[in-house]
């Protein structure tokens, strides 16, 4: 399980707006940025990735599922990526065939554009061999910048299972108003409606 924030403008987002968010409706002239934290039910511990990825392995503790047991081995086999990227899947395939193996750090979590001034989510995960550890690099799918890897401060629940991460940005709420930081300067979200560069947490759910 995990969490998701809807964080919009406060100047055009309104709370009237979060069924069609809900429904993927895009009539919705604000922006806004909706975001996971955490595990989702078919990737939840590592033996999971590994079987998305094909890795065959015995192991004598059980999953960290909150529902009974495993899912069955066939839903596996229709899931062909945990990334959603096929260049990230691609390297992990070379990792995996260069002697690589995924850690327990993983889960979705907010990235951050310095160009667009924009959060979206994407799945972290890190692969190691030995002291050298592999983490995915995602691109911006509007300016092809990097982006940054984020963990919001308000989403505590969270945070044991990401604590070994050194995060770029650090997001957090104050006076009801979301705040970004990076190495000790202020980023910003923006909106492209009306420029505005305000924005709040307007939903919190559990995800899965």
């Amino acid at each position: 399980m995990g969490l998701g924030y809807t964080i919009g403008c406060i100047e055009c987002v309104k709370e009237e707006d979060l069924d069609n968010i809900e429904n993927e409706n895009n009539n919705i002239k604000g922006t806004f940025f909706n975001i996971h934290i955490g595990g989702v039910m078919l990737c939840f511990c590592k033996e999971q990735l590994e079987k998305i990825y094909g890795i065959n392995k015995k192991y004598k503790r059980s999953y960290r599922l909150l529902s009974t047991g495993d899912p069955p081995d066939e839903i596996y086999k229709r899931i062909g990526s945990a990334t959603g990227n096929e260049n990230i899947d691609k390297i992990i395939y070379e990792k995996i065939s260069n002697g690589y193996e995924f850690t327990e750090t993983l889960g979705d979590l907010p990235y951050y554009c310095e160009t667009c001034k924009k959060l979206c989510t994407n799945f972290y995960f890190q692969m190691e061999k030995g002291k050298d550890i592999y983490t995915p690099n995602y691109i911006c799918e509007k300016c092809n910048n990097i982006l940054e890897v984020a963990f919001p401060a308000f989403a505590e629940e969270c945070s044991e299972d990401f604590e070994k991460i050194n995060f770029k940005i650090n997001i957090y709420e104050e006076n009801n108003l979301i705040k970004l930081i990076s190495n000790g300067k202020e980023k910003i979200l923006k909106c492209d409606c009306c420029g505005n560069e305000k924005f709040s947490i307007m939903e919190c759910l559990l995800t899965d």
